[in-house]
């Protein structure tokens, strides 16, 4: 059984990564032409977008953890979602990291080289 341990509500960071994550994965499947119908297999097809995305994220927390907003989510349920959600998207060859101050000093410093 899991630890009933109690997490703290997302950060205000998270949050923050949440939305950038979106919009980078949203831009990343646009630029490799995956639709929404590819994304979710389903019958319509959208164009991609960052509320798509998170539309899609915020449907993982209700369906794992029974709640509605991601504003809802705890630290370690955020990251477990986007640890299936990586895990998933990787299915049709693409990754997309976290946004982090690390990322981003990686991509500042060594994205070049």
């Amino acid at each position: 059984m899991e630890n009933q341990k109690e997490y703290k509500q997302r950060t205000d960071l998270q949050n923050r990564s949440l939305h950038k994550y979106c919009t980078m994965l949203s831009d990343t499947l646009v630029e490799g032409g995956i639709t929404y119908k590819k994304f979710l297999e389903i019958m319509d097809e959208v164009d991609m977008s960052p509320e798509i995305v998170k539309s899609v994220f915020r449907e993982y927390g209700r369906l794992k953890y029974g709640k509605k907003s991601t504003a809802d989510l705890t630290t370690k349920e955020m990251m477990e979602i986007f640890d299936e959600f990586t895990s998933n998207i990787s299915k049709i060859g693409v990754y997309v990291p976290w946004p982090s101050q690390d990322e981003l000093y990686y991509k500042n410093n060594y994205k070049n080289i």
